[in-house]
């Protein structure tokens, strides 16, 4: 993955050579409103190398599903396929924390070291927050072995020992560890598997067909991803080895791998998902707290000006893609870059879930999702608008 200007414009200069291609029109279906602008779509699907996609357009009255393959891979999604959404995660871990804020379980403004076992003497988490811990404002920084520690099953505090970077709420540094600690907080306070607390407080409720245990799926309608640079085709990936692994009972000295980025997912549950944050929470007990989530939290500062955070959202403010605040989350991993995000003034979604892509970078926000966003905020959906508009004049 890119990283740091430099690396990056290598990383776009090397892609068109030698990435692997979609052909001309990688578009296979489109179900619900026609497309108004199919080429542009197609366009940016080549651009950015998108491998196996679905991708969901809605504005308030119409909706469009549409499914793209990829020749190099073979791999064809339909409207039930599963996708690791990566980061995405994150919007659902802190809408269920939310939720047990909302019962009293758990105070937004509480040390996590209330709730984390064996803690107390901790001083890499000397008055963290789960606000720091949702807005990554904790000062916590990924060790580079993260991956590797959550396999060991090693235990929380070794992940998190001399991680400490800055006082916590003082500056925005984005941390998997940080949002990882919430799954052993929330398996803490209730005495169950984070899957199960997931699975109670927000996928059973909104009817979301998820899950945080990929390995509870059949292999066959999970996506698998594959980087499309260095693209290696033996190298496609459906279950990460933590992804292999039941969750089990609970176990919240180690169970800090699930809730920063394994949630398992089809793409109209994640919309259920995405806009019941736009309604404000509405279908969960507890929604005043959802609200919580978009209000700005910290800046991504000079890296990405555009750019800020809520509580498990990311606030996108460019008038490129629109003169209003975007909100959502993308992910990024294995190769993957998935992004969901709405208009806040218009209502408007933009989802898009592959099996590879592009993971260059403007600042932060990853170029496809860019991209996408404005094509769906500025060309396809206004589209759409102003054909009902021009429908009901006649008709008047």
């Amino acid at each position: 993955m890119p990283s740091g200007q430099m690396k990056n414009l290598l990383y776009k200069l090397a892609l068109p050579i030698f990435a692997p291609s979609p052909e001309k029109d990688p578009v296979i279906s489109v179900t619900g409103h026609p497309l108004d602008d199919r080429k542009s779509l197609a366009r940016i699907l080549r651009k950015h190398h998108v491998l196996g996609a679905s991708v969901l357009l809605a504005s308030h009255e119409d909706e469009t599903l549409v499914l793209t393959r990829s020749l190099k891979t073979g791999q064809v999604p339909d409207e039930n396929t599963m996708y690791r959404v990566a980061s995405i995660t994150k919007t659902a871990t802190a809408m269920v924390t939310l939720r047990l804020c909302a019962e009293g379980l758990i105070s937004l403004d509480s040390p996590v070291s209330l709730y984390l076992p064996d803690c107390c003497s901790d001083i890499d988490l000397k008055d963290v927050t789960l606000r720091h811990l949702l807005s990554h404002t904790s000062g916590l920084s990924d060790p580079a072995d993260l991956v590797r520690l959550l396999e060991e099953g090693a235990p929380f505090r070794q992940a998190v020992a001399g991680r400490r970077v800055a006082e916590p709420g003082k500056s925005f540094r984005y941390s998997n560890l940080g949002f990882g600690l919430v799954g052993c907080v929330l398996e803490s306070v209730t005495g169950k598997a984070v899957s199960e607390v997931f699975y109670e407080y927000l996928f059973r409720p909104l009817g979301m067909n998820a899950t945080l245990e990929g390995c509870s799926l059949r292999k066959e309608t999970i996506m698998p991803v594959v980087r499309v640079f260095p693209y290696h085709a033996d190298r496609m990936l459906r279950l990460t080895e933590l992804g292999k692994k039941p969750v089990g009972s609970p176990d919240p000295l180690r169970h800090y791998g699930y809730t920063a980025g394994s949630m398992y997912t089809d793409i109209r549950s994640l919309r259920k998902m995405i806009g019941c944050v736009m309604d404000g929470g509405r279908g969960l007990p507890g929604s005043e707290t959802i609200r919580q989530m978009t209000c700005q939290h910290a800046s991504y500062g000079a890296v990405s000006p555009a750019l800020s955070y809520g509580l498990g959202l990311l606030i996108i403010q460019d008038p490129s893609i629109s003169a209003e605040r975007v909100l959502g989350h993308q992910g990024f991993a294995y190769g993957c870059a998935d992004g969901a995000f709405w208009d806040e003034e218009s209502g408007w979604i933009m989802i898009i879930l592959n099996g590879g892509c592009s993971e260059a970078r403007d600042g932060r926000l990853g170029l496809c999702n860019r991209d996408m966003l404005r094509y769906a905020f500025g060309k396809e959906i206004p589209g759409w608008v102003i054909s009902k508009q021009s429908e009901a004049y006649e008709i008047g």
